[in-house]
């Protein structure tokens, strides 16, 4: 259920969403069904099915900034053949609302359609997107569209992070010292790991799993403001935890780590290691982002207050840092 503090995006009207789908069928088009895939402060998502025309269906997202990056990240910098992602057919404007057009992959997702092959395809295909990536970073760097989280950089960003809660009197002296003894972590762990592009919510929700006119593909949905130019241990790490949107896949993590690891050339102990220390540090990187909203004026989401989430996190934190 949404959190009833949140104010929802509110669609631009029908003439402007009618006018697009002109423009991108190049004729009138009806919309011969809907479907709300999702609605929140920040995006409005629907599966459009339209009549007679071809692709029949699309993803029509709105989007509000700071996710309004999106739009940059298709034109720019997301290739769908290496990072299997959607086409963008088209983009419009509507005041501070950016609608995009984006290609349907249909609504059989990992989470909940997980096999041993599905998740060494994965494995094996986010290596090669990772070291495909590694290979442009000195090209997409100076674009300056996604944030660059260079290992080097993480106690200077984490304790800006700190600063800000610390303001808030959302930390205390121990949750301090916790925060930067993990960013001093990753630091040393991540340093001498290439930089790549990282999705930043990879989860099995967040990934698609072909239907009969793309057999056995797998397609990485929902790019947004959390993608940066950073540690790709970080979205295997997000992969890899127990966490309710990885579904049933969490049954096969050992498959996709292998899998990867083999495409990869790294050992699977030695990734082990590193994944303890990243998935402390991906939940740090969440903490970012409930500060970002918090300092937009936020203060809801769509799972309760910024403020409690964000002490539960850190509560989380510590509990996994003492289990080790």
């Amino acid at each position: 259920m949404e959190n009833e503090t949140l104010k929802l995006l509110e669609p631009v009207p029908e003439q402007s969403l009618r006018s697009w789908l002109r423009e991108l069928y190049n004729k009138p088009v009806e919309i011969e069904r809907r479907e709300v895939l999702r609605h929140r402060d920040l995006s409005y998502v629907e599966r459009l099915y339209l009549k007679g025309a071809l692709p029949e269906s699309l993803i029509y997202k709105l989007v509000l900034p700071p996710w309004d990056i999106e739009d940059d990240l298709h034109r720019e910098i997301l290739v769908p053949s290496i990072s299997n992602s959607a086409k963008l057919y088209l983009t419009g404007h509507y005041k501070r609302i950016t609608a995009l057009f984006l290609e349907d992959f249909g609504t059989n997702y990992l989470n909940h359609h997980a096999s041993a092959s599905l998740a060494q395809k994965l494995g094996e295909n986010l290596a090669k997107m990772h070291r495909s990536y590694s290979y442009r970073i000195a090209e997409l760097e100076p674009l300056n569209i996604l944030p660059v989280w260079h290992p080097e950089n993480y106690p200077e960003k984490v304790q800006a992070i700190v600063e800000t809660l610390d303001g808030w009197h959302l930390v205390n002296d121990d949750d301090k010292k916790l925060l930067t003894h993990i960013a001093l972590m990753a630091c040393e762990l991540f340093a001498l790991q290439p930089l790549s592009l990282v999705h930043g919510d990879l989860f099995a929700e967040n990934i698609v799993v072909g239907d009969v006119n793309h057999p056995r593909s797998l397609s990485i949905i929902d790019w947004s403001w959390f993608t940066t130019l950073g540690a790709p241990i970080l979205d295997i790490a997000t992969l890899c935890s127990s966490h309710i949107k990885n579904g049933e896949f969490i049954n096969h993590r050992k498959d996709f780590l292998e899998a990867y690891c083999f495409e990869a050339g790294r050992s699977i102990d030695d990734v082990q290691k590193d994944l303890k220390v990243a998935k402390l540090f991906e939940r740090v990187f969440f903490l970012h982002w409930l500060a970002t909203r918090k300092g937009m004026g936020i203060e809801g989401t769509t799972v309760g207050h910024v403020d409690d989430l964000i002490r539960q996190i850190i509560k989380d934190l510590h509990e996994a840092e003492k289990s080790g």
